[in-house]
C-alpha cells in the first residue's frame, strides 16, 4: 500500500478497520461493562412477567397449581400465594404432611439457597403500599448474592402472591467472556486488516487502470479501451468513457477533415482574389470592362469566403449548444411563401422554375429564424444540384392534426443509396451536377440537420439515381384556435 493517506486503497482500508474497532468497542462496552446491569434488569423483567402469569392462572384456571409449578421451575423462582391474613395457600415446594417444606413459621426459603425470608414482613409491606405491591432487592452479603422480591395483592380477591428470584453474581461468566473477547478481538482485527487490504486493492486496481488509460487518452491517443472489472458502477463508468472516447475520436476526425476542407476552400478563393488583384494592377487597370470583370470575380470570391465563414460559425454555435431556440407560434404559410418568393426573385437570371404548393394559415411552434434557414438551405441545395438547363424545383407543404411536413423536390441526377447515408455530413457532395452560379460552403445540409435535431423534428431524403431527390422535414403544428388564443393574450397585454 502506498504511503499516502489520500489514496483510495488507504481510505477503504481505514474505513474497514474503523468499522471493526467501533464494533468491538461497542461489544466490549455492552458485554463487559453493562453485562451485570443488563442481567439484573432482565431477571427483574422476568419476575414481573411471571407475576402476571401467576395472577392470570390463579383467577382463570382450575389447573393453576400445575401451571405455576411449571412456571416456577422454568424461571428458578419461589412462588407463594397467601391469604391477606398470612395463611399459606400455595407454594411450588413439596408438601410433606407436616406443613410446607421450605417454611418454618413465617419464613420462606429460596430454592437452591440457604436463605430464609420472613413472609409476614413482605405481606405487611404490601399492605402498607399505596398500590398493594412490593418490588425490591435484598442483598445477601454472606453469599454475595441478591434476592429480588416481588409481591402483589391479586385484584378482587383476598389473596396475594410473592415471588422470590435469586440474582446470582456473574463475575465468573464475565471473566470468561472477557477472556474470549480478547482473543476474538485480536483474531478479528487481523482478519479484518487482511480482508480490507485485499478489497481495497481490488477496488482501487480497476480505477487506477482507468486513470492510466485516461492519461493516454489525454495525450491524444484515441485508440484505447477502458476495461470492465465486474463491478456494476465501474462497468457503467467504463462504458461511458468508451463512448466518450469514441465521440472524441469522431470529433478529432471531423476536426481533421474540417481543417483540410476549410484550408482547401479558403485557398481557392484567396488565390483567385490575389491573382485578379494582380491582374487589375498589372493588366486591366486602365481597361474599364476588364477591370469591372476582374473586380466582380474578386467580389464573388469574397462573398464566397463570407458565406463559408458565416456557415462555419452557425454550425459551430449549434453543435456546441450555444444557440438556444427561441420558439414562437407563427404563420408558417406566410413565412414560407415570402421566403420562396425572395429566392425566385434572386434566381431570375437562371432557367430554374420554382413552384410551391402551400395551404393557407398553417401555424407552427418553432424558432422562426432557424426554420427559415432550414427551408432556404434546402431550396438552394435543390437549385445547386438540379444541373444545367431548364430545371423544376417543387416545394410541397402538407399537414396533419399535429405536424406540418415540408418537401423540397428537384429533378437532378439523384443520389445513390450508398451516398444517402453521408448526405448530411460536412462538405459531402453526392453529385457533381450542380450549377456554378450558386456557390455554397458545403455546410448547408449539416446546418439543416442540427437545427432540426434541436427542434426534435423528423427529417430525411428520398432519392434514386436519375430520379432527382426529395428532402423533407416536419415541425410541430399549432391549431388556428390556439393561435387565436395566443393573439388575444397579446392584445390583452
Amino acid at each position: 500500500m502506498k504511503n499516502n493517506t489520500k489514496t483510495l486503497t488507504f481510505r477503504i482500508w481505514f474505513a474497514f478497520i474503523t468499522l471493526a474497532v467501533v464494533i468491538f468497542v461497542l461489544l466490549w462496552f455492552m458485554q463487559v461493562i453493562f453485562l451485570q446491569t443488563y442481567y439484573k434488569t432482565m431477571k427483574k423483567s422476568e419476575t414481573i412477567q411471571l407475576g402476571a402469569e401467576v395472577e392470570s392462572a390463579f383467577k382463570d384456571s382450575i389447573y393453576f397449581k400445575e401451571q405455576l409449578d411449571k412456571a416456577a421451575y422454568r424461571n428458578s423462582a419461589s412462588i407463594y400465594i397467601l391469604s391477606l391474613d398470612g395463611e399459606l395457600f400455595y407454594t411450588n415446594t413439596t408438601y410433606t404432611g407436616a406443613g410446607y417444606e421450605g417454611t418454618s413459621g413465617n419464613l420462606a426459603q429460596v430454592p437452591g439457597r440457604n436463605i430464609s425470608i420472613d413472609i409476614s414482613d413482605i405481606v405487611e409491606k404490601m399492605a402498607e403500599s399505596p398500590n398493594n405491591k412490593v418490588s425490591y432487592t435484598l442483598d445477601i452479603e454472606r453469599l454475595k448474592t441478591q434476592i429480588y422480591v416481588y409481591g402483589k395483592v391479586i385484584p378482587d380477591t383476598e389473596y396475594c402472591y410473592i415471588i422470590l428470584m435469586s440474582i446470582d453474581p456473574i463475575d465468573a461468566t464475565s471473566s470468561v467472556i472477557t477472556s474470549q473477547l480478547i482473543y476474538i478481538t485480536i483474531i478479528s482485527l487481523i482478519i479484518s486488516t487482511i480482508i480490507s487490504l485485499f478489497m481495497a486493492r481490488r477496488l482501487s486496481k480497476p480505477i487506477n487502470e482507468m486513470n492510466e488509460t485516461a492519461k493516454i487518452l489525454g495525450k491524444g491517443d484515441f485508440d484505447i479501451y477502458f476495461k470492465k472489472c465486474g463491478y456494476e458502477e465501474l462497468d457503467e463508468l467504463a462504458d461511458t468513457l468508451n463512448k466518450a472516447t469514441e465521440s472524441l475520436k469522431n470529433t478529432d476526425q471531423i476536426r481533421r477533415e474540417l481543417m483540410a476542407n476549410v484550408s482547401h476552400d479558403l485557398k481557392t478563393p484567396l488565390t483567385m482574389i490575389k491573382a485578379y488583384s494582380e491582374m487589375i494592377r498589372d493588366l486591366s487597370g486602365d481597361n474599364k470592362a476588364k477591370r469591372e470583370e476582374h473586380l466582380k470575380i474578386i467580389i464573388d470570391e469574397t462573398d464566397r469566403l463570407t458565406r463559408l465563414v458565416n456557415d462555419m460559425m452557425d454550425l459551430s454555435k449549434i453543435e456546441s449548444g450555444i444557440v438556444v431556440l427561441e420558439k414562437t407560434k407563427f404563420n408558417f404559410s406566410e413565412t414560407a411563401s415570402s421566403l420562396i418568393d425572395r429566392i425566385k426573385l434572386a434566381q431570375m437570371d437562371t432557367e430554374h422554375e420554382i413552384v410551391y404548393d402551400i395551404p393557407k394559415d398553417l401555424y407552427v411552434y418553432a424558432d422562426k429564424t432557424k426554420i427559415e434557414q432550414v427551408l432556404y438551405n434546402l431550396v438552394i441545395n435543390a437549385i445547386k444540384h438540379s444541373g444545367e438547363g431548364k430545371r423544376h424545383i417543387d416545394i410541397k407543404v402538407s399537414a396533419t392534426s399535429k405536424r406540418v411536413k415540408v418537401e423540397v423536390k428537384d429533378d437532378g441526377v439523384g443520389i445513390s443509396e450508398e451516398n444517402l447515408k453521408h448526405i448530411w455530413d460536412r462538405y459531402y457532395k453526392a453529385s457533381e451536377s450542380f450549377t456554378r452560379n450558386v456557390q455554397g460552403s458545403g455546410l448547408g445540409l449539416s446546418i439543416v440537420k442540427n437545427i432540426l435535431l434541436k427542434h426534435e423534428s423528423d427529417f430525411g431524403v428520398d432519392s434514386k439515381l436519375g430520379e432527382g431527390a426529395t428532402f423533407w422535414f416536419d415541425i410541430e403544428r399549432v391549431s388556428k384556435k390556439d393561435m387565436n388564443k395566443e393573439l388575444d393574450k397579446k392584445e390583452d397585454k
